[in-house]
């Protein structure tokens, strides 16, 4: 037996536990790169990988090749995967397409949405409003249940645009997104009253006012893009400690 296998690649013993293993990869290594904990334009070597993932190289590869299709993995012929680029003409296109995908998930949602959808509204936004955005408070890092529970607001807010279509191009340009707002996450707090802007979207949506729901979450997008440009400007020394590079 070759004993440089791994635990993880002896435990396979089917193409259907391969599958299932490449799945939870797909989380782990998304989560990963929104994190920053994988940066930008990093060359995604299998044989480290799977060391750092405990696993074999046939699910990480499958896995990469799912991720390769949402944007966050780029795959290039005869040289493997790497972790996609950031740029400010990327953040300023996605922040543009996102709003408008957004805006038509929100109007479709507020015109079919019943009192469940109106439910986990605002039970999604309670849970939002009782968390921390920072992990301690004088962290420089994003909490991971703040940033869970804002993905499930804004998920809410479109859930009852009853598109599959439309959620799963939505949800790609979230995590996108997610992934610029953790590269600099700490540039322009004390800028903008988040909290607020979350709890007039929510009034705004439950007032079932689409009009005015649709310009308060493309300020939410914008304001969230100009921080972000605002610190990657060359003019601008950057204030973040964590690793990884800003957009250029």
């Amino acid at each position: 037996m070759n004993k440089s296998l791994s635990n993880a690649e002896l435990a396979l013993p089917n193409d259907t536990s391969s599958r299932t293993l490449a799945s939870a990869l797909v989380g782990r290594i998304t989560a990963d790169i929104i994190d920053g904990k994988l940066v930008p334009d990093e060359k995604l070597r299998l044989p480290n990988l799977s060391a750092r993932y405990e696993c074999g190289v046939s699910p990480l590869r499958e896995a990469l090749a799912r991720l390769s299709s949402t944007g966050l993995v780029v795959q290039e012929d005869q040289k493997g995967f790497r972790v996609s680029t950031v740029s400010r003409e990327d953040l300023s296109d996605l922040t543009e397409v996102r709003t408008e995908i957004e805006c038509l998930a929100l109007r479709r949602s507020i015109a079919r949405g019943n009192l469940e959808w109106e439910t986990r509204i605002v039970s999604a936004h309670h849970r939002l409003s009782r968390l921390n955005y920072l992990s301690t408070p004088n962290s420089r890092e994003l909490s991971s249940d703040w940033e869970s529970a804002h993905q499930e607001f804004h998920l809410a807010l479109v859930s009852a645009c009853q598109s599959r279509w439309l959620l799963q191009f939505r949800n790609i340009l979230a995590q996108q997104t997610a992934r610029y707002r953790r590269l600099i996450v700490t540039i322009g707090m004390g800028k903008r009253n988040v909290a607020q802007e979350h709890s007039q979207l929510l009034d705004a949506i439950l007032g079932r006012d689409a009009e005015r729901a649709c310009a308060l979450i493309a300020a939410h997008f914008t304001k969230t893009a100009e921080i972000v440009l605002s610190a990657s400007d060359p003019k601008t020394k950057p204030k973040s400690g964590r690793k990884g590079r800003t957009p250029r």
